[in-house]
């Protein structure tokens, strides 16, 4: 098998997805401690969105978010 390399191309085309994953975290995480969450506690839901790349905070943003009233 050969070795992964990651070169500046390949960072050039993942650099965007990187920028996605992170801007989410961050904006769930001030979500998360600002606002509160509707059904899991708050070190949960952090987690999800730390762990789970993108899925973890489009989840939380569709579902554990806590409704305005």
């Amino acid at each position: 098998m050969g070795t992964f390399v990651l070169t500046k191309d390949l960072l050039m085309i993942l650099s965007p997805l990187i920028l996605l994953q992170v801007s989410l975290v961050v904006y769930c995480g001030i979500l998360i401690f600002k606002e509160g969450v509707q059904n899991l506690n708050r070190g949960t839901w952090f987690l999800i969105c730390l762990l789970v790349n993108v899925i973890g905070p489009v989840v939380f943003l569709l579902v554990g978010r806590k409704e305005v009233q």
